[in-house]
């Protein structure tokens, strides 16, 4: 017997930082025009760490899919420009 299909309501992201930020924003953008709420939570007390997730080529894309104008994005973050990681 299948089970009815309900539409998602809400998702929540737990966890901050980066990756918590970056996989609610690729949500709210696949769930755009549906009626899906999507919350983040994150700790007051615990920081964020950058470790470079913007050095990867698809981090464009990212940029791009999420409709975040690349020259707005630097200026705004006031981010420096890195050839690479190891």
């Amino acid at each position: 017997m299948d089970t009815p299909h309900r539409p998602l309501k809400k998702i929540c992201v737990v966890g901050g930082g980066t990756a918590g930020w970056i996989a609610a924003a690729l949500m709210a953008e696949h769930f755009k025009g549906l009626q899906c709420e999507i919350e983040l939570v994150e700790s007051d007390e615990i920081g964020t760490i950058g470790v470079g997730e913007s050095t990867v080529p698809p981090f464009l894309q990212l940029l791009t899919k999420l409709g975040v104008d690349e020259a707005a994005f630097i200026r705004e973050t006031q981010a420096s420009f890195k050839l690479g990681i190891e």
